[in-house]
């Protein structure tokens, strides 16, 4: 049932270094938002790749509440069910009980449709690599060949942002095949036509093996796949996503018909 609190709107501020996947959360949580408590919704910047465009507001209220002041990642329902005034969207809150759900209606409004399956009996490997590398959070060489030679699959293709990087090399040493549209680390913030040809590889493939990413989440998400592989470590490093996350952690697992599962990295 839907809540309806007086003035209460939801203004989406895309952090000025998040890229498409992260803009794809910041909005679904804002659409969901306000939804949920039937108000209106706002956004200086449209997603243009989805159809959605730009509905900015002019001034804002008195009353100012930002999503990030209740966690980067978590969001605090009790904390607005008497608000009155503005919520700022300014986090990412990737945690995928907020939208496991809902996910028809983000289907919905981001247009997916229904196509044939592509990529069948292989692996479809996200090898996230750019500005990763600089941010240590790439998985690196040994991450990958031990997820491929534990996933079964004797044929793997890659997906990946870096084409060119020595990973990615080895890997087509490796016996994998390169299936990406992108030919280098530069990007356009909201994604470009060969960011776009990626994800809909990623969304209508058969089987997926993820980087901690969430330009690789949302396919995924969206999309209807046998398999899908997620990156997880046990270890406190920053280059998976943390087996056991704490309360404000990204956690995006998610599992769909029994179509899901954890490759652990133990080193």
């Amino acid at each position: 049932n839907k809540l309806v609190i007086g003035n209460m709107r939801v203004i989406i501020e895309y952090d000025p270094w998040g890229r498409l996947g992260n803009r794809m959360f910041q909005y679904a949580f804002a659409y969901l938002l306000a939804e949920k408590f039937n108000c209106e919704l706002f956004y200086r910047e449209g997603l243009p790749n989805f159809g959605i465009e730009p509905k900015p507001v002019d001034r804002l209220q008195t009353n100012v509440l930002k999503a990030r002041s209740l966690g980067d990642q978590h969001f605090d329902f009790d904390a607005i069910k008497d608000f009155d005034g503005d919520i700022i969207l300014d986090s990412f809150v990737q945690q995928s009980k907020y939208y496991i759900n809902n996910r028809d209606t983000l289907r919905k409004i981001f247009g997916i449709r229904d196509l044939d399956t592509i990529n069948k009996d292989s692996l479809v490997l996200h090898v996230r690599g750019g500005d990763y590398h600089q941010l240590k959070q790439f998985l690196g060489l040994d991450f990958y060949k031990g997820l491929i030679d534990s996933s079964g699959f004797s044929k793997v293709k890659i997906v990946t942002d870096d084409p060119k990087c020595e990973t990615v090399a080895n890997l087509l040493e490796y016996g994998c095949e390169l299936e990406t549209s992108s030919q280098g680390p530069d990007f356009n913030i909201i994604g470009d036509r060969s960011a776009m040809d990626d994800m809909k590889t990623l969304l209508y493939s058969e089987n997926l093996a993820i980087s901690q990413s969430s330009f690789a989440w949302w396919p995924a998400f969206l999309g209807t796949h046998k398999k899908i592989i997620f990156p997880y470590s046990l270890t406190l490093d920053t280059q998976s996503w943390p087996l056991d996350p704490k309360h404000d952690d990204i956690d995006l697992y998610f599992d769909i018909n029994g179509s899901s599962s954890k490759y652990i990295n133990k080193s």
